[in-house]
């Protein structure tokens, strides 16, 4: 039962299909959580350099050996919302407990962004560390034209684990 929720998770959400334009409750979550990172100074560099920004104001990730994670966001170009994005992640390895985060990734170009948008699925190495709001997290790699940022919201996650991330992107006219 433990390896059939994952998989049941997996083909749920691969047949969801993305509306091309943010609205609602969503969008305000978006607005909200792209606040808090502007916030951060530390963005700021990042914010003025890129040319796409992609918000997940509420992310989730759980497992037990073998885990999975969720986030609906939103697509920014030139500070407005143009489209909706979806993350989702299959992971395995040594985790147990889950965490709540928001995350937001900056493309330099369009193209990055497009490249993006056209892989199906990105492998990853993570390693976690999340008790309530306090953590810390390392992701190996580093692509010059994406930077991803999350902050953690809450949870208690402990994990070292590989596992394939999926992100895609219904962008309106541009």
């Amino acid at each position: 039962m433990q390896t059939l929720i994952p998989i049941l998770l997996l083909l749920v959400l691969s047949g969801c299909s993305l509306s091309p334009t943010p609205g609602g409750a969503a969008l305000a979550d978006s607005q909200s959580a792209l606040k808090q990172f502007q916030n951060n100074e530390r963005l700021s560099r990042f914010f003025d350099e890129a040319r796409v920004v992609v918000v997940f104001p509420s992310a989730w990730r759980a497992g037990m050996g073998f885990g999975g994670g969720y986030a609906l966001g939103t697509v920014y170009r030139d500070n407005r919302p143009v489209g909706v994005a979806r993350m989702w992640q299959l992971s395995v390895g040594a985790n147990v407990g889950g965490q709540r985060y928001r995350q937001i990734l900056f493309f330099k170009s369009d193209a990055a962004f497009e490249a993006m948008g056209r892989s199906s699925n990105e492998f990853a190495g993570q390693a976690h560390a999340a008790l309530i709001t306090a953590g810390g997290a390392t992701n190996p790699g580093y692509n010059p034209e994406v930077a991803v940022f999350s902050q953690l919201r809450g949870g208690l996650l402990i994990e070292a684990s590989v596992g394939l991330h999926r992100y895609e992107f219904s962008v309106g006219e541009h």
